[in-house]
C-alpha cells in the first residue's frame, strides 16, 4: 500500500487495479483531461439527445468551435448553418442560440438548425417537377359542361 501511495503522489500518474477493476473511471477521466478531448452530443428536433455516439473534438484537430464540429460532421454543413442551440457547460442559459464561433465544452448537447435552400425558380427545397402553373389565376380554364 505504501508503494501505491507513492505512485499516486507522482505527477501525471494514476494507480489502477485491472484485477480488481479499481479506479478505471479515474483513469479514463485523466486520459480525456490530458488529451484535452471534448465530447459533443447531437440532438434532433423533437427528440432526446443521442448519448451513444459523441462527436469528439480537440484543439489539435481543427479546434472546439461550432464550425469545427460542423466540418467534422459534413463539409457543406457550415454553408447551410443558420444557428445552433446548445445545452451544457458552455451555454449561459438553456438552450443558448449560438453561431459558428462558439467554443464548445465537454459533454455539451448541440442541435443544429440549417437555413432553407431556395431553388432557382424560388419554389423551395421540395420543388415539384410538374408542369402545373404556379398560381391558380394562370391555369387554363376548361369549357363549361353541357347540360
Amino acid at each position: 500500500m505504501e508503494e501505491v501511495g507513492e505512485i499516486a503522489r507522482r505527477p501525471n500518474s494514476i494507480p489502477v487495479s485491472c484485477h480488481m477493476r479499481l479506479n478505471m473511471d479515474g483513469l479514463l477521466g485523466k486520459i480525456w483531461a490530458m488529451m484535452a478531448l471534448v465530447r459533443v452530443y447531437t440532438k434532433k428536433v423533437g427528440h432526446k439527445p443521442d448519448f451513444s455516439e459523441p462527436v469528439v473534438l480537440t484543439s489539435d484537430r481543427g479546434g472546439t468551435t461550432m464550425e469545427a464540429m460542423c466540418k467534422q460532421i459534413h463539409n457543406t454543413l457550415t454553408k447551410e448553418f443558420k444557428y445552433a442551440l446548445v445545452w451544457g457547460c458552455s451555454a449561459k442559459h438553456y438552450p443558448q442560440r449560438v453561431g459558428l464561433t462558439h467554443q464548445l465544452a465537454d459533454e455539451d448537447v448541440v442541435q443544429i438548425v440549417k437555413s432553407k435552400i431556395k431553388a432557382e425558380d424560388g419554389r423551395g427545397r421540395f420543388k415539384s417537377t410538374s408542369d402545373k402553373p404556379l398560381r391558380i389565376a394562370d391555369r387554363e380554364k376548361k369549357p363549361a359542361l353541357k347540360t
